[in-house]
């Protein structure tokens, strides 16, 4: 039985998905090709924005007609349940753990302890999800709505699936949740701890998802600093560089916290890559607000920036506010990714004639700050190699 995956959205889904692969391969299914029709297709769906709201319609549309089992699961479904028709089986953030039993159940299939042999092959980075759900309630996002309340994965689960995927071939694990910054509050751990337990299994290398910026400090960097394999990559959310946007999003701190937290990680780590994702076009955003944005972003010289324009989302609370002209949002938008570039740029600059570790995935591969590093004779997927830097070509480091 041949099975198809289709995943939108965040880092989480992704590692969602690829649990749920992990099983359904295990019972048997195969992966169907490109060209071939799947017995059952599996959407991973993304409710984020209005955009991400159309890509998963058109991927549960798309998987309909291809007359498979349709199994649809995500933040989509939570909020839209009422577009399910036509589905054979729907489950929410909440329910989505159920998805693996179901399948088999259906298909009269049982979990096999191993993955087949041909699952073997040599690997590069894995994601772990270890925390879901949110309690912020940020004014302008709906996921505390579509993944319910903050929740911690059980410590013995992600240290058993670390410990498999280390096995497996994995070089990089990568931490990934909702809000990850709070990980252990509902279970008396921290992110601390888990990630201090995860290198002690001596992963090749640990990389943080995105955080928030109040769990910076000094003992969370002089830890971290000890810890042989962690990425100095810091993914620190911002989403405005204006004060007064910050208040009116409901975010818990101000530009000047922020930028106290970046120095003292550049303390720790001097060449540490700090990137972050901004909304331009928030509703009470004037140009002045804009402009703080754009300065804070040349000011704090972040390594990328990821620039989205506003989405209103009904039920929260800044759907109540009148939205901008959507070319407003298109033109600041364009401007904050030119400047983004160029810091950007920057950064990458910073690296032509020094040496760094690679882990190659193709004819390239990672350094720990996330930099694209390309090669004319690189070693096999999945090695870890220092390479020198000659030269910035795009966004891509030439070694």
């Amino acid at each position: 039985m041949k099975v198809r995956f289709v995943t939108l959205g965040c880092k989480v889904n992704a590692e969602e998905t690829q649990q749920l692969r992990e099983g359904l391969l295990r019972a048997g299914f195969v992966p169907a090709k490109e060209d071939e029709k799947a017995d059952l297709t599996v959407v991973n769906t993304c409710s984020v924005t209005h955009l991400s709201d159309a890509k998963s319609r058109r991927s549960i549309e798309a998987a309909k007609r291809e007359g498979g089992y349709v199994v649809v699961l995500g933040c989509y479904v939570t909020l839209h349940k009422d577009k399910m028709e036509g589905v054979d089986l729907y489950l929410d953030s909440e329910n989505k753990e159920k998805a693996l039993e179901i399948i088999l159940e259906t298909f009269s299939l049982k979990r096999p302890l191993k993955l087949p042999e041909a699952e073997y092959h040599p690997r590069t980075r894995t994601y772990l999800k270890v925390q879901d759900g949110c309690d912020s309630f940020c004014s302008y996002c709906i996921i505390p709505f579509a993944r319910g309340r903050a929740r911690s994965v059980a410590e013995e689960e992600i240290l058993g699936l670390a410990s498999r995927r280390i096995e497996e071939g994995f070089q990089e694990l990568v931490l990934t949740g909702i809000n990850l910054s709070r990980y252990g509050e509902d279970t008396g751990s921290s992110l601390l701890e888990l990630i201090e337990k995860l290198a002690a299994l001596s992963p090749s290398r640990i990389r943080l998802g995105s955080i928030e910026q109040g769990i910076i400090t000094d003992e969370f960097l002089k830890r971290m600093s000890g810890i042989r394999g962690f990425c100095d990559h810091f993914h620190l959310s911002l989403q405005s560089g204006s004060a007064k946007i910050l208040r009116d999003m409901n975010r818990k701190y101000t530009p000047d916290e922020y930028e106290e937290k970046v120095h003292l990680i550049r303390g720790y780590f001097p060449k540490a890559a700090i990137t972050t994702d901004i909304i331009v076009g928030f509703p009470t955003e004037s140009e002045i607000e804009f402009m703080e944005s754009m300065e804070f972003v040349r000011r704090i010289g972040f390594a990328c920036v990821h620039v989205f324009a506003y989405s209103r989302r009904e039920g929260t609370q800044a759907a109540k506010l009148p939205d901008l002209d959507p070319q407003i949002k298109k033109r600041r938008s364009a401007r904050l990714r030119a400047c983004a570039r160029q810091e950007q740029e920057k950064y990458l600059d910073s690296f032509v004639g020094e040496e760094v570790d690679v882990l190659f995935e193709d004819r390239g591969g990672l350094t720990p700050q996330y930099a694209r590093v390309e090669v004319d004779f690189p070693p096999p997927a999945g090695m870890i190699e220092r390479r020198k830097i000659i030269r910035r070509e795009g966004l891509i480091l030439r070694g």
